[in-house]
């Protein structure tokens, strides 16, 4: 399995050195968010450069502001303007990425599935059968969201980015990829406490570890492994050296028979 790292993991060192450290530790690609304003070289730069160092750049994060979230699911402008925002950055990817992250609930309050929701994801799927981008549906508040959408939309371009560190302090009971392990496309591998979004490297042996090994052996074995960790500039070489090294572990043991 590739493995991939978020360009976003530090805002404080440079793109140049952060790619620099990705491939010196052994990383195949690097995945980033479609927010020029994270980076001190804008989204465009950034799929250049990656297309350069033969880099395939398996997925894209979204750019959202988490108090409108869960109008998402709600009448009202608020929720045309997010839906119509993703179409915009979506026609900004332009098909130089196979999955595109979104967020469609927040922490604002308690988001409720509907069908005006329904109505405007099929919108956005619209938008992406032009590029046959992937609309990768992250889990995060919401324990009901993920099933609702899959139970009312097949589609080809519907997915789901698997993040971890959500599933274990917002959703534990969630069983993602025991029940819709056909659709997770994309991984945001990370450890916390199980009580807040820590962001933190995936430890070899512990228990999210061994849950991850079992998880992921029912999902897409050409799965990319992907870490989407938090770090400061103190010991970042280090860091990324211990997660690639982590990344090839869980690798070793979701192959194992």
């Amino acid at each position: 399995m590739r493995k991939s790292i978020a360009l976003y993991c530090n805002a404080e060192i440079s793109f140049e050195e952060k790619i620099r450290v990705f491939n010196s530790v052994g990383f195949d690609e690097f995945f980033t968010s479609i927010d020029d304003k994270k980076e001190n070289i804008c989204f465009a730069e950034q799929v250049k450069i990656q297309k350069q160092l033969g880099m395939d750049g398996n997925m894209v994060h979204c750019h959202y502001y988490e108090p409108n979230l869960n109008f998402f699911w709600e009448k009202g402008q608020i929720g045309e303007d997010i839906c119509n925002d993703y179409i915009r950055q979506i026609e900004k990817l332009g098909g130089a990425c196979k999955n595109f992250v979104v967020h469609f609930n927040g922490d604002n309050g308690v988001s409720r599935q509907t069908k005006i929701g329904i109505k405007r994801i099929k919108k956005i799927l619209k938008a992406c059968e032009k590029y046959d981008t992937n609309l990768c549906i992250e889990n995060l508040h919401s324990a009901e969201e993920l099933p609702y959408i899959f139970e009312h939309i097949n589609h080809k371009n519907l997915k789901i980015c698997y993040d971890t560190g959500h599933k274990n302090f917002l959703t534990p009971n969630l069983q993602i990829c025991e029940t819709l392990g056909k659709y997770v496309a994309v991984l945001h591998i990370h450890e916390n406490n199980g009580k807040k979004d820590e962001h933190k490297p995936l430890t070899i042996g512990g228990e999210m570890f061994k849950r991850l090994v079992k998880e992921l052996k029912l999902v897409d074995n050409n799965i990319v492994l992907s870490a989407e960790i938090k770090i400061g500039k103190d010991n970042f070489y280090e860091t990324i050296k211990q997660t690639y090294k982590s990344l090839c572990e869980l690798d070793k043991q979701i192959n194992q028979d």
